[in-house]
């Protein structure tokens, strides 16, 4: 009877979440949350804006035989509630979702691992609270500046075909895009990211889940705009103390247009290009992408 009560406290103790999900109410809004596997706590932060974590938690979830994911829905997203005040859609609000995220969930030190958007959010984040973070993988991140971020959308409208152009116009002046067809949006973004995939075959292996009110939250969404105008955040980068991997496909225009200035501005930080993929190297290489996230992990000390 002891050891099995031995063997129960040393499970309680380890941080094992076989699975769990919920609402979280933090910071002035109800945030969703999916926790998955057992191990050092990871807090995953996923693209968008105005998307879910859904899109990654299928594709990392192998990650979590030796870590536990802590997946959550950014404030008016996926499944966590629209219901807030226009006003509370700032950066500094987002930041401190993650913030009390972490409090609500008894965690200290943690793992984060940011794409797209959501690695803007994580250096963001690393920044301004570095004695929380334990590492840091910013996967395919959004530019550190406003410059950059026009640079790299330059590059990819070069990628874009005469067809495509005109299959987006044609879904924009679309009576089902002007009376909000949330399946058009999907269509929409399905175009747009098939730029960035080096083997476009492997595009259907995104599944993108967009709520039936996604109009009504972007438009909610939409009122951080002005701080998207003229961002920089450089000097914030230079505050992350935690060893930090930044991963890149080398079919994403990022990867020499944002790569060397984050790793430029943080101190202790290393870049990995994962060959013949783009924005989702974890669904084009998963393996690769798997090696070398799980490498790293081991590597903190």
């Amino acid at each position: 009877m002891k050891k099995f009560l031995f063997l129960f406290i040393l499970a309680a103790c380890s941080g094992s979440h076989e699975d769990e999900q919920g609402l979280l109410d933090v910071n002035g809004t109800s945030l969703y949350y999916h926790m998955i596997g057992r191990g050092e706590p990871v807090i995953v932060i996923h693209g968008g804006p105005v998307l879910d974590q859904s899109y990654l938690f299928e594709h990392l979830k192998k990650l979590s035989e030796n870590h536990l994911l802590i997946f959550y829905d950014q404030r008016v997203s996926g499944k966590s509630t629209a219901a807030v005040d226009t006003s509370s859609i700032t950066m500094k609000n987002m930041i401190e979702d993650i913030v009390e995220l972490r409090k609500k969930l008894s965690l200290d030190k943690v793992h984060i691992l940011g794409h797209s958007w959501g690695g803007l959010l994580a250096a963001k984040y690393a920044g301004a609270h570095p004695l929380f973070v334990k590492s840091l993988i910013l996967c395919d991140a959004m530019p550190p500046t406003e410059r950059l971020w026009q640079q790299e959308e330059n590059e990819i409208a070069k990628r874009t075909s005469a067809y495509d152009s005109l299959v987006r116009e044609t879904i924009i002046e679309s009576e089902g895009f002007k009376n909000k067809d949330v399946t058009l949006v999907d269509s929409l973004m399905k175009i747009s990211f098939k730029l960035t995939f080096a083997d476009t075959t492997k595009l259907s292996h995104l599944k993108i889940k967009l709520p039936k009110d996604y109009f009504q939250r972007s438009a909610i969404f939409s009122h951080l705009g002005p701080e998207l105008y003229s961002f920089d955040i450089t000097e914030q980068l230079k505050r992350i103390i935690a060893p930090t991997l930044i991963i890149y496909g080398d079919q994403e225009p990022a990867a020499t247009v944002s790569a060397p200035v984050y790793k430029e501005n943080i101190p202790d930080s290393r870049i990995v290009i994962i060959k013949h993929s783009g924005h989702f190297p974890f669904i084009e290489q998963p393996d690769e992408f798997n090696k070398v996230v799980t490498e790293f992990w081991k590597s903190v000390k």
